[in-house]
């Protein structure tokens, strides 16, 4: 996964706090036209493949040569649900 991030080393440039942050789409740059593909990780766990909006690429997900992969991004994705379940109940 691709996630845009703010250069702050910039002179002049604002501090972008990390609320804003993670509140930015998760994606990656298309292959073809180099457009940014939002994809989340429930998409990518779930979907057969993800398109572009901007020019139609579509790509596929091959569950089965990625089961690593994916499984990983299942833990990730459990961990942050409990996570962001127990900051809610503070």
């Amino acid at each position: 996964m691709y996630n845009q991030q703010p250069n702050n080393n910039i002179p002049g440039t604002p501090h972008v706090g990390v609320t804003q942050q993670a509140q930015r789409p998760s994606g990656m740059p298309c292959p073809q036209c180099k457009g940014f593909i939002p994809v989340s990780m429930q998409q990518i766990i779930t979907e057969s493949s993800i398109f572009c909006p901007h020019c139609g690429l579509r790509l596929n997900i091959n569950h089965q040569e990625s089961q690593p992969a994916i499984e990983a991004l299942k833990k990730f994705q459990q961990a942050q649900n409990d996570f962001d379940r127990r900051s809610r109940s503070m």
